[in-house]
């Protein structure tokens, strides 16, 4: 059941080990604890919070800053568990899923744009070092990022032909 999952989101959270993990281990961790705690899961209205949509548009201007569950949950005046456990069932996701996604559509945005070295890359869209940076955008995309540049500059070529 949710006990389970949340238990096994947990454990492929912590085997990640980047920055937007931490959030999402914490979130986890409390969500697991609340869960526990009650014995059963609890029903959110059908309506996304108000909160949420200011959370996540803090989350898309401040992508590439070191966030807490913490920070975010203050920042939106509620409880870490109930932020954790309300944006994964609204957005599908942990908060450090969406922070993933977030630095990995900045950086297919800066490679389509641009054509920075890789590292710059990396550091711009908030990963701590390209290595990091090349498992989570192979683990988002299918392909490294070397990859998508080299499609990026195929299609390019053949626009302009």
């Amino acid at each position: 059941g949710d006990t389970a999952w949340l238990a096994a989101r947990l454990y492929r959270e912590f085997l990640q080990a980047d920055e937007p993990a931490v959030a999402s281990v914490e979130g986890l961790t409390l969500e697991l604890l609340a869960h526990l705690w009650r014995g059963q899961s609890s029903s959110l209205p059908g309506n996304p919070p108000l909160w949420l949509q200011r959370v996540k548009e803090l989350l898309r201007t401040h992508f590439s800053e070191r966030l807490s569950l913490f920070d975010l949950s203050a920042w939106a005046g509620i409880h870490p568990v109930h932020l954790a456990r309300t944006f994964r069932k609204f957005q599908g996701c942990t908060v450090g899923d969406y922070i993933r996604r977030l630095r990995v559509e900045h950086a297919c945005r800066e490679i389509s744009q641009k054509h920075p070295p890789l590292v710059d890359v990396a550091l711009s869209s908030g990963f701590c070092d390209q290595s990091q940076f090349c498992k989570t955008f192979r683990n988002l995309t299918g392909m490294t990022p070397r990859e998508y540049q080299e499609a990026v500059q195929r299609v390019n070529l053949k626009q302009r032909s």
